[in-house]
């Protein structure tokens, strides 16, 4: 992807570590597991687990991301992560992504590149939870597709307002993997998690000094480790999990190509 190769590599990097079934921490063991079709736990035989990860590992190879990509791990300079002050959960999101925005703007980031770490659909879990329902709804409005896995690139108030509702669909949608951004050309990749922690990874030491810097202009707070801001005892009520998702056919749109 020639918009940020650095990007592409870590999306690829983590795909092929936390998605290739060939891996031993990928593979799934005889033992107690849960069955969608029974509706409960029962225990896997070698044979059925054997099974399972040889369909798993076609599946992957047929989805997985074909990109060059470059070698980062010598390039790694640091990991930051950030939060705002506390606010109701409504106050927040607006917070974080005007603060957000700013960052690109003031940053040059040019257009910000989402997308998820592994190729899927944006719109393949239903949640009737009314900020993500909102969420999907204002996707389909900027054209995604209910098969589209590809990336998404906004700037300026456009930005402002995706972020607001990919904060949502990150919250409360469990079963869609991660979702990362960067910059066109940086070399820093970044997340909000569903605790709504901002998270970079980054490749060169500027891109660590330059968000140092704009982090305390907009008033952002560096953190040791995540934590849940918005509830008690940290239960997210809204989230919700997909047992019945499974990739089924080849993805037929490529993340290299954008909303």
């Amino acid at each position: 992807m020639e918009l940020n190769k650095t990007f592409a590599s870590f999306i690829v990097n983590w795909q092929y570590q936390a998605y290739n079934p060939s891996l031993e921490h990928n593979k799934y063991k005889p033992g107690m597991m849960y069955d969608i079709r029974l509706n409960k736990l029962r225990r896997y035989s070698r044979k059925e687990v054997d099974s399972i990860n040889k369909e798993r590992l076609e599946v992957y190879n047929r989805v997985k991301d074909n990109v060059d990509i470059i070698s980062i791990e010598e390039k790694y300079a640091g990991t930051l992560i950030y939060n705002f002050p506390y606010a109701e959960i409504e106050n927040y999101v607006e917070t974080l992504s005007e603060s957000m925005a700013a960052h690109a703007e003031e940053s040059d980031w040019g257009s910000v590149i989402f997308l998820l770490v592994y190729p899927t659909p944006w719109l393949e879990q239903e949640n009737d939870y009314g900020p993500v329902k909102n969420a999907s709804d204002y996707l389909k409005s900027i054209g995604v597709t209910e098969d589209f896995s590809g990336g998404i690139k906004a700037n300026g108030e456009d930005l402002e307002e995706l972020m607001k509702h990919l904060f949502w669909i990150v919250r409360c949608n469990a079963s869609l993997p991660y979702c990362f951004f960067s910059g066109i050309d940086r070399d820093f990749v970044g997340n909000i998690c569903l605790y709504g922690n901002v998270h970079f990874y980054f490749y060169s030491e500027h891109e660590l000094i330059e968000t140092k810097n704009q982090a305390f202009i907009l008033g952002m707070t560096a953190v040791e480790k995540c934590f849940e801001n918005f509830s008690e005892p940290g239960v997210i009520k809204s989230r919700r999990l997909n047992l019945e998702r499974r990739i089924k056919k080849p993805i037929t749109k490529p993340w290299w190509k954008f909303w």
